[in-house]
């Protein structure tokens, strides 16, 4: 079964969104059409973390659709708003004493999780890294977006909107984060190595919720008068710029590059409040995670990062299938 009639049925599934694919990334690969998995259950648990976001709808449709195409089991599970690294803890735990064949994790906290990769490890039992993955070499490979390019794109069509010149304001996850900290370097490089004319303003960090993000946002609006843009380096950071545009009345004096989607983000580039966003590729993420967990379980060699694409999106192409297929609530 080709991978796009796959994508073309799950769009009913996880709803609207839309984009333009600049650097989408899609397996060649099929599924087997006799599983030689049928003598024995294959289990795959994915562990990843924020289960509530959005972000992670069509990740687990992904996942189970390729756990349909290969005939394995897989389960989703992760924390929930406001739980603790504990609770990422003990779901790893019982997902070890169920004896997985792999494992495919998002780790809240790199160091916590050490000492059970390492049990896993000496049982024999494969890490596989999702999105942000696990710091930790035991980790076979890593199947993210490339999140470095993702900050050099939404750099490039920053420098676009403001005519590449002026300053301009970063508001990015804790530089503790590796997706955040990839997206700011991206972003950042891109500007210093290609737009002599741009200043970048002090970067403000947080993983705050919405109303500590729209404070921080705010501040710089007021402490930087003539600032041009801001780039969100996150979906609810996006959300956060947006709330405090519209709560100084600043709407189209400032230029907003957001990432992600999520409803809010995409009213607000409907709106012309956010000029536009890079979307990640999560139904990819899914499928791929599930199908490299099965080449790994195989004895395949497998690259030490696997990037499932990003692209732009704005409203020019919002309404774009191919954008549609990317996007969620």
């Amino acid at each position: 079964m080709k991978k796009i009639l796959i994508y073309l049925l799950l769009i009913a599934i996880i709803g609207s969104g839309a984009l333009q694919l600049t650097t989408i990334a899609t397996t060649q690969q099929s599924a087997p059409t006799n599983s030689i998995y049928e003598a024995e259950e294959i289990y795959i648990p994915i562990i990843i973390k924020g289960i509530e976001s959005g972000f992670w709808r069509p990740v687990e449709v992904g996942a189970h659709q390729a756990a349909r195409d290969y005939g394995v089991k897989v389960t989703f599970e992760g924390t929930r708003r406001g739980e603790t690294v504990q609770e990422q803890l003990d779901i790893l735990e019982e997902a070890l004493a169920n004896s997985p064949q792999v494992i495919v994790l998002s780790a809240l906290d790199s160091r916590a999780v050490t000492p059970y990769i390492e049990s896993a490890q000496a049982i024999g039992i494969p890490i596989i890294g999702i999105d942000s993955g696990v710091d930790s070499p035991i980790v076979r490979t890593t199947v993210a977006t490339d999140n470095y390019a993702a900050g050099a794109l939404a750099a490039d069509k920053m420098a676009e909107f403001i005519e590449e010149e002026g300053e301009i304001g970063i508001a990015s996850l804790s530089p503790e984060s590796r997706v955040g900290a990839d997206r700011t370097d991206g972003f950042v490089d891109t500007i210093i190595q290609n737009y002599p004319n741009i200043e970048i303003i002090p970067i403000a960090y947080s993983e705050g919720g919405i109303e500590e993000l729209t404070e921080i946002a705010k501040k710089m609006l007021i402490d930087y008068p003539d600032i041009k843009g801001i780039f969100g380096g996150s979906g609810i950071i996006t959300e956060g710029i947006v709330s405090a545009i519209k709560t100084l009345n600043k709407e189209g004096q400032v230029v907003v590059v957001g990432f992600d989607s999520g409803r809010r983000v995409i009213e607000a580039i409907r709106e012309g409040i956010v000029v536009g966003a890079v979307t990640q590729n999560p139904l990819e993420l899914g499928y791929q995670a599930v199908e490299t967990a099965v080449r790994v379980y195989r004895g395949e060699r497998v690259p030490e990062f696997i990037d499932t694409g990003f692209a732009w999106y704005d409203n020019s192409n919002i309404d774009n299938p191919e954008i549609q297929r990317l996007l969620y609530d």
